[in-house]
């Protein structure tokens, strides 16, 4: 059978390295454990001084009207913030 004259070539380049030089992905930054760490301690602690300005203001210029409502107030809502921050922060840069 005769070839096809108008046929045209596939398309692969003369240059040989070309071809594995595809354009890469850029790499997302990835932090270390400590720094990760460090990043939920200082949510932490800024959403400690959030709610504790929140929390104490009221008791401070007129009086707590339950015993305690502020000590376990601050104690927990910062740990459940920064729990949240980290597994947000971890699922957000491990996602591929």
């Amino acid at each position: 059978m005769p070839e096809n004259k108008q046929k045209s070539e596939p398309d692969t380049p003369s240059n040989p390295e070309r071809i594995s030089a595809a354009p890469r992905k850029r790499r997302r930054w990835q932090p270390s454990n400590a720094l990760r760490s460090s990043l939920m301690v200082l949510v932490g602690f800024v959403s400690f001084v959030i709610v504790s300005g929140i929390v104490l203001y009221k008791p401070i210029m007129y009086g707590d009207m339950i015993e305690n409502f502020g000590i376990v107030m601050m104690l927990t809502v910062p740990v459940i913030a920064a729990v949240a921050f980290r597994v947000g922060l971890d699922s957000w840069l491990d996602a591929e």
